[in-house]
């Protein structure tokens, strides 16, 4: 039983040596360039997958194309002279920029319920922003371009810093 499991071995490997010498000493794209040999599977399959590659190839180049396209367009954007400032208004319903300036950005920043709660921004546009009522805070983001942006007034650069409460003295 022995033999005939090592003959049925041999004999296998000896088929699969052959099959996979089937091309001699040439690349596959050698042997799929005679006509004889163009409708074996090994060559179909090479077509195959030489249509792929060349078809991915030119999507990637479409793709890096987009991309350094996007990058060109993100340090154009890096090289301009942007100046943003934020004005904090307060127990107001609408919230505007300065002359030279270009509204890019408002939020309601302080509510409280006595005082009706979170408004709904009704309008936004390059100059101004609306509440549907009176908000009690409201930060408004301005940006100018150019290398000498305008004066701005009520500017608040930073946020107010949060409150903490002093420290209460440890009874022991």
């Amino acid at each position: 039983m022995r033999i005939l499991i090592a003959a049925a071995a041999a004999t296998l490997a000896l088929f699969a040596a052959g099959c996979a010498n089937r091309t001699g000493n040439q690349s596959i794209a050698e042997y799929c360039t005679n006509t004889s040999h163009e409708n074996y599977d090994l060559c179909k399959q090479h077509r195959d997958t030489e249509e792929v590659r060349t078809s991915l190839g030119q999507r990637i180049q479409e793709v890096f194309g987009v991309a350094n396209h996007a990058q060109q367009t993100a340090d154009a954007a890096m090289n301009r002279n942007i100046t943003c400032v934020t004005r904090t208004l307060r127990r107001t319903q609408t919230g505007s920029c300065d002359a030279g300036y270009t509204l890019t950005g408002c939020t309601q920043t302080h509510y409280t319920s006595r005082a009706g709660g979170v408004a709904i921004l009704r309008q936004i546009n390059d100059t101004e922003c609306r509440f549907n009522s009176r908000v009690l805070e409201v930060q408004v983001r301005c940006c100018a371009m150019g290398p000498n942006p305008p004066p701005a007034t009520m500017v608040t650069d930073q946020p107010p810093a949060p409150q903490t409460p002093p420290a209460t003295p440890p009874t022991s």
